[in-house]
């Protein structure tokens, strides 16, 4: 498929003016702009399963984080679908008539639901409300959960778009500017930006409007009126680059955000496009229609780089609602007027995604990344669907509860870390802990460091705890490789981790690199450039990122930051930069709650003579790592001040990565981890230029130039 830049449609047009875009289009792509379908269009959507004769119309549609529930939105209630077995696992009653949006939150313990005059957030697995919205005048036609799930954005037919701080009493940010109802609402990839959609459909000659606004001070960043009708969604590319918008007017417009300027739209459909969402590849848009009587109700797919449709089909007898992708990329569902669900084969675009749905997978397979051949793809459906009926007709008539999921079987490279113990302790727990369960370690292979003392001592007891564990001890990484299905890295030394990832990240196993990260910024900048050459998801944190105060901080519970200062110990150790050994805990405090931005570092001593270096982010904001005795810190924004900072255990960070490992989703994004890195390494020039003004750029341009040398070797 062609990954080009986008430019497939000269004309956006509106009511008020024809917008062109100044692009010489080849006349494939003038096809495409003209509603044809390609040429090339060669993949087939396949049906997996349909749940036909609801009881109403099937207005919205939400995959749960880890793809295992697909929630269902009908006439006052929700249906809680288990994916493995196909069937209703919970009724939800919401009296609120049309449940018009649904969202999971990110951390996958909400699920919020829009209606007439009502926002509910209930609890993800058992329905349970555990928070009401009120004060909204009309249907609510979009719910969207920020990333870090803190914040929940509506979409409001009374022409507002609102940000509510999700379990707070606090009044939410309101979003005025439309001047029609408000009809769907995205969250930016960051977080810092909310999109919304707007129009009425009862009124067809008034356009739509799309809006982009900072989630914090709820100004408009960006505008568009360029829908020649009411815009009816949005969606975010998952870089955040663009932003795409679907319409009464049949189009699904795409916009540069970073330019600020609209760069095409897409005109394959012959209905009104209900919904847009884009798939986890960051490429492939996936769009509905229907809503007239003239045309199609369809489902396609199409890369928004270029307008290539990739595959169609016409998917329901009656408008298509809503569309949702599952977070693996496998599955899309769609929803209908015509009182039905349908679920649909998407693997086609599933390369380098890991598969988060396995109860489908033979006993100690291991999950592939790899894109299944079609025969295998159908042999998968026959056989899911022979798994469901065999569960249905040996179910008792009317049982919730859903067969587990497979288990995921965890393997760890380094013993010389009470992290080790700690993390397996809780999840091999017996019974399974919250939020642990579906992830067990079964080996580790235990090699330390042999010129770091600390590393050489430790080895034996902890081998020793693991057996006791029942954890399985191999002799390398390759003999781990063949029984496990994910990698905890948590050899306490950095240096050698670029090495022992490798092999993971070629058997395609999903990676979490406990601190540090390496030993160096250029090895930190090369195992990232080696997840991304071998599409395999990695991520590494403190555990103090997951401390309740400051998460709450990153959240908004303190309005926007515009300082913050942590501390915690920062013993050090000669083989690492200063600050990676163990300074990495309050530094990784101070970027969670003040988020990527630093520009420059200057390092020097607080009173007491420890570790002090001060970093300026943009906008003026600035922040402080302290070396101290204990873990605290505090944070001061627009709308208050709080402590930050707080150590609340291991659990927390457990329990994010056996989510990671679950959906293949990082909780942290590469960009903000060699920021963190960088601000450290920036502070180690510092010290060798005397204090100096150190910025980030300067190191991090340094330490790729390393790394691709060391990737041409």
């Amino acid at each position: 498929m062609n990954r080009g830049l986008l430019g497939f449609s000269a004309v956006l047009a509106s009511s008020v003016s024809l917008v062109c875009l100044a692009i010489d289009l080849p006349k494939e792509l003038e096809a495409l702009a003209k509603g044809k379908t390609s040429a090339t269009t060669s993949q087939e959507l396949k049906e997996i399963t349909r749940w036909p004769g609801l009881a109403h119309w099937a207005t919205s549609v939400a995959f749960s984080t880890d793809d295992q529930t697909l929630a269902i939105g009908l006439k006052d209630q929700i249906q809680l679908v288990d994916l493995a077995t196909r069937t209703v696992r919970k009724t939800c009653e919401v009296k609120a008539g049309q449940i018009r949006s649904l969202a999971f939150s990110r951390d996958g313990q909400l699920l919020a639901a829009g209606g007439y005059q009502r926002v509910v957030v209930l609890h993800a697995r058992t329905g349970e409300l555990v928070q009401e919205l009120k004060g909204h005048r009309g249907y609510v036609s979009g719910v969207a959960f920020s990333p870090d799930s803190q914040q929940l954005a509506t979409a409001c037919e009374d022409e507002l778009g609102r940000i509510w701080r999700v379990k707070s009493e606090v009044p939410p940010v309101m979003l005025r500017g439309h001047s029609y109802p408000v009809t769907g609402v995205a969250w930016s990839p960051d977080g810092s930006m909310v999109a919304t959609s707007a129009g009425d459909d009862t009124r067809p000659t008034k356009p739509g409007q799309v809006r982009v606004w900072d989630a914090t001070t709820a100004a408009v960043k960006h505008q568009f009126e360029l829908h020649s009708k009411a815009a009816t969604g949005v969606a975010y590319s998952t870089e955040g680059h663009f932003l795409l918008s679907s319409s009464v007017d049949e189009h699904v417009n795409v916009y540069d955000l970073q330019q600020d300027k609209p760069l095409g739209f897409f005109a394959g459909h012959s209905r009104p496009t209900n919904s847009v969402v884009v798939h986890p590849d960051g490429e492939t848009a996936i769009s509905v229609s229907g809503g007239r009587a003239v045309g199609k109700n369809q489902l396609m797919v199409w890369e928004f780089a270029t307008g290539e449709t990739l595959a169609s089909i016409e998917a329901h007898e009656a408008k298509i609602t809503a569309v949702a992708v599952s977070h693996d990329g496998r599955q899309v569902a769609t929803a209908s007027q015509d009182r039905s669900v349908a679920l649909w084969n998407v693997a086609f675009l599933a390369v380098g995604i890991p598969q988060s749905t396995v109860a489908n997978a033979e006993p100690g397979a291991a999950v592939t990344t790899e894109k299944s051949s079609e025969q295998a793809a159908d042999a998968a459906a026959v056989a899911a669907t022979a798994a469901a009926a065999t569960a249905a007709a040996t179910a008792p008539q009317g049982a919730a509860d859903a067969p587990k999921p497979k288990m995921l079987r965890a393997g760890i490279i380094g013993l010389d870390t009470s992290h080790a113990e700690a993390f397996t302790k809780t999840m091999n727990a017996n019974p399974a802990v919250a939020g642990a369960e579906g992830c067990r370690v079964v080996a580790a292979y235990p090699k330390g460091s042999p010129d770091i003392k600390s590393s050489v001592e430790r080895v034996p007891g902890y081998t020793e705890t693991m057996k006791k564990l029942g954890v399985e001890i191999v002799d390398s990484i390759d003999e781990l490789l063949k029984r496990v299905d994910v990698v905890l890295l948590e050899t306490n030394d950095g240096r050698p981790h670029l090495e022992q990832i490798l092999p993971c990240l070629k058997a395609g196993k999903p990676v979490f690199i406990d601190k540090p990260i390496a030993g160096s910024l250029t090895d930190a900048v090369a195992i990232f450039a080696a997840a991304k050459k071998y599409q395999v998801p990695v991520f590494s944190s403190s555990s103090l990122r997951f401390g309740k105060t400051t998460l709450a901080a990153r959240g908004g519970s303190l309005g926007k930051i515009t300082y913050c200062e942590t501390s915690s110990p920062a013993a050090l150790e000669p083989t690492h930069p200063d600050l990676f050994w163990y300074g990495i805990h309050g530094v990784e405090s101070l970027f969670t709650v003040m988020g990527t931005g630093c520009q420059a570092v200057v390092r020097g001593k607080s009173a007491e003579g420890k570790i002090e270096v001060t970093g300026q982010w943009s906008g003026g904001r600035k922040g402080l790592f302290r070396e101290a005795g204990g873990y605290q810190g505090k944070a001061v924004g627009d709308q208050g001040e709080g402590p930050v900072g707080s150590y609340d255990g291991y659990d927390p960070l457990v329990y994010a990565i056996v989510k990671f490992f679950q959906t293949g989703v990082a909780p942290v994004t590469p960009e903000e981890t060699l920021e963190i890195y960088a601000f450290m390494e920036a502070a180690d020039e510092s010290q060798r230029q005397n204090g100096a003004s150190v910025t980030l750029e300067s190191v991090l341009v340094k330490a790729r130039a390393e790394a691709e040398k060391k990737a041409e070797k």
